[in-house]
């Protein structure tokens, strides 16, 4: 029996849905910010092959497709509201595949879907979120306000989804790392989790002067915020938070830190906190899950990644993923 779609999204996607959101039987959703508060927008799309690997389960493609979104909302400051999710499909999906994404929504978003549409064209998946997030008046972070003496923190490891996307499109380099089994990663690239981000989220709001996320590799994200804000910085690299297996790899020598700070896919925050706030903050143990990683410095300083001995570390070529030329090294 052929897969309607009207009946895919009540029977998958409704029980997902905000009050906003309408029971998904109208054709827009309805949505009042909290008293006090500005609405926080933002928009990101994965696409198969570029963002995802062809075949990878649907429940981790639909739980990337919210992660991108929410680590974007976290370093802003904002709490979730709800999603808009567009899903186009270059065929009539099976019920079962369908249920999967589902699934993953619901792991990720559950009780906030708010609309978006289902369409069938093209020949690979993409899948489109818009995020809606509110925040207290005037308390959005932007990328802008950095000052120099600021502190840098990130809130997660770098490099995890990098080595975990080589585990997966390099089976002989998985097989031969000497790490033993890389599936922790691989599915941290598949399904990336966003731990902790209502309090990130108020940290940051709290405390930060200016932030982002890490979503094109450290280096690159890093140098766009100190554009932004006109600034330089210095990371201290033995600083930098790594998962264990990622640390190992290097020890082997089967990674490199420059693959860990210029791969993409982290959705960790990067932000900058005044020191005197970074100071109050370490005292009452409020950043205890942020990692110090550098500090913000004279743009004539330039962004400079520093090793154990505190001399710039090189990074030729490619200092993180562009979306128009798949890498590049500015």
């Amino acid at each position: 029996m052929p897969v309607n779609e009207t009946d895919l999204i009540q029977k998958y996607l409704a029980p997902l849905a905000a009050p906003g959101g309408l029971g998904l039987m109208d054709d827009a959703a309805c949505l009042t910010p909290s008293a006090g508060m500005e609405l926080v927008l933002t928009a990101d799309a994965i696409v198969e092959k570029t963002h995802f690997l062809p075949g990878d389960p649907p429940a981790d493609i639909a739980a990337k497709a919210i992660a991108v979104n929410l680590s974007d909302l976290t370093a802003k400051g904002a709490a979730p509201l709800g999603y808009l999710v567009t899903l186009v499909l270059p065929q009539v999906p099976t019920e079962d595949w369908f249920a999967g994404f589902a699934k993953g929504l619901s792991a990720r978003a559950h009780g906030r879907i708010l609309g978006g549409d289902l369409a069938i064209g093209g020949d690979v998946i993409s899948v489109s979120v818009t995020a809606i997030g509110e925040v207290p008046h005037g308390r959005m972070v932007k990328r802008g306000g950095a000052r120099v003496g600021d502190r840098l923190f990130v809130t997660g490891p770098i490099g995890t989804k990098a080595a975990g996307l080589r585990a997966l499109a390099d089976p002989a380099w998985s097989s031969k790392a000497g790490e033993g089994s890389l599936d922790e990663l691989v599915s941290e690239y598949r399904a990336p989790t966003i731990p902790f981000n209502d309090i990130y989220a108020r940290i940051i709001r709290d405390n930060a002067s200016a932030s982002m996320d890490v979503s094109d590799g450290l280096l690159i994200d890093l140098e766009r915020l100190c554009t932004a804000s006109g600034t330089g910085a210095r990371i201290e690299a033995d600083k930098v938070p790594l998962h264990k297996k990622v640390r190992s790899l290097i020890k082997h020598e089967d990674f490199s830190l420059k693959e860990a700070f210029t791969g993409g896919d982290d959705y960790v925050c990067l932000f900058a906190v005044p020191p005197e706030k970074a100071e109050a903050l370490a005292a009452a143990g409020g950043i205890a899950r942020c990692h110090p990683i550098g500090e913000i410095l004279p743009q004539a300083e330039g962004v400079v990644i520093t090793d154990a001995a505190g001399l710039p570390m090189a990074f030729d070529g490619p200092h993180g993923y562009d979306h128009f030329f798949g890498e590049s090294g500015e």
